[in-house]
């Protein structure tokens, strides 16, 4: 993928991950998905704000994996 700004491929990402984030809460304990949650909206913010589209997936891919793996722990 290149990298040439796409606000419609960046929010279908961000909506995707947000969705599976949603779908694994009940799994999640709360305090820790919060903060991670907060991390994840900072970063997620950035890549959004600079226009970035591979760091919006690159993000949102990273994020979907951690979410996941915090899911498992629980």
């Amino acid at each position: 993928m290149d990298d040439q700004w796409n606000a419609e491929e960046a929010n279908r990402m961000l909506r995707a991950v947000l969705a599976e984030i949603d779908a694994l809460s009940d799994k999640l304990s709360p305090a820790r998905a919060e903060a991670l949650l907060d991390e994840f909206k900072q970063d997620i913010a950035s890549a959004f704000l600079s226009q970035h589209l591979s760091a919006v997936k690159a993000n949102c891919e990273d994020y979907r994996r951690r979410f996941r793996r915090l899911a498992e722990e629980e």
